[in-house]
């Protein structure tokens, strides 16, 4: 059975797929959220019925965290759908939203690389990485013009995907 780690799986996103991979495919489904102490898994309730489905903890501004899991799991597939995505608070904690935003893909793209390299990797991109767009609508050619922290996080994020498939030949996306 193929597996799948799918990061932000209690936000939209990520719920939503999950909900896509259960009904429509055999997959075991590691559903990745940061340990709470108030846990905010409404949205995910229903998943838990699912043998194929389990949560685990994972925190993604923790590289040993990510390597520990990507060691345990082999995934066949990572999606990447977690981030700190309000463009207005990347103001106020421009640290965390590089960190978790950036850096975090730059963890995941070396702890696959080097302990599960046949695995297929996506990450979610953003709107804010074309930030002040010269046209419309945006094409693969825009030029990125990110006008926030978190614009700026996602486009490193971007770049990071590239360097890796093309430095490593991993299937690495960012859409």
């Amino acid at each position: 059975m193929k597996k799948i780690i799918i990061t932000g799986v209690t936000g939209q996103d990520g719920s939503h797929m999950c909900d896509y991979l259960l009904k429509y495919n055999n997959y075991e489904i590691f559903g990745a959220a940061r340990r709470l102490s108030v846990k905010n898994h409404e949205n995910i309730l229903h998943l838990k019925k699912s043998a194929n489905f389990k949560l685990i903890d994972m925190d993604l501004n923790d590289a040993h965290s990510i390597r520990d899991i990507i060691i345990d799991i082999q995934p066949d597939y990572f999606i990447n759908f977690a981030a700190q995505s309000f463009v207005a608070g990347s103001w106020k904690y421009p640290i965390q939203t590089w960190e978790t935003d950036a850096n975090a893909v730059l963890h995941i793209l070396e702890s696959i690389r080097r302990f599960a390299p046949n695995c297929r990797f996506y990450n979610a991109g953003s709107s804010e990485e074309f930030g002040d767009a010269i046209y419309s609508p945006q094409d693969e050619k825009h030029p990125l013009r990110p006008q926030s922290p978190y614009g700026a996080s996602k486009c490193a994020a971007r770049h990071l995907v590239r360097v890796y498939r093309e430095s490593y030949n991993l299937f690495a996306i960012q859409g």
